[in-house]
């Protein structure tokens, strides 16, 4: 039997992002459970993030992911995890977090597929 069997995705909303900080606010982060390998991460541009600066999935201030430019973003866009940031030993949540000032109302989905090693 396959001890990885099930991929899972977390999916949240940013909301409009108008200043650096994590989207979304704190009350409404998706938690990783404990034993979580994240596989891949995405960004689905819902408005055009436009200005600012960067942003990358995160766990509070620690960035999980290389940044992406805000002036590379496309429709959907995929980050480049940092590997030492992959494996979660306890719940985790998790934000997208931005620098830069941004107009418009700037907003997107972020899905992360993860495994849990426990799975049976």
């Amino acid at each position: 039997m396959a001890k990885l069997g099930r991929v899972h995705v977390a999916s949240f909303a940013t909301g409009a992002v108008t200043t650096a900080g994590n989207y979304p606010a704190a009350a409404d982060r998706i938690t990783l459970p404990a034993g979580a390998l994240v596989l891949r991460s995405y960004l689905s541009e819902s408005t055009a993030f436009a200005s600012g600066t960067n942003v990358a999935l995160a766990t509070g201030s620690t960035a999980m992911s290389s940044v992406i430019a805000t002036g590379s973003i496309v429709d959907v866009n995929e980050f480049a995890m940092v590997a030492a940031q992959q494996k979660r030993n306890a719940p985790t949540e998790i934000s997208l977090l931005t620098t830069g000032t941004y107009d418009g109302g700037s907003a997107g989905i972020v899905h992360v597929e993860y495994v849990i090693e426990a799975d049976e």
